[in-house]
């Protein structure tokens, strides 16, 4: 006898962010969804968008 239980009750990730610096002055971050069986999302949407990377790094800090 087996008992199963449902993935998303494990899978604790479910994005994965990427920052970008395009400019001296600009800063995005971009977010990739986690899909259930693993795999990355090809596209990628940008979630924040800062002037400077200590604000992107406290922006993330609190995600």
């Amino acid at each position: 006898m087996s008992t199963m239980m449902p993935l998303h009750k494990f899978q604790q990730i479910r994005h994965v962010d990427e920052i970008v610096e395009m400019a001296n002055d600009s800063w995005w971050v971009y977010r990739r969804t986690i899909g259930y069986n693993g795999t990355l999302s090809t596209i990628a949407r940008v979630v924040f968008f800062a002037r400077s990377k200590e604000a992107v790094d406290s922006w993330m800090a609190t995600q």
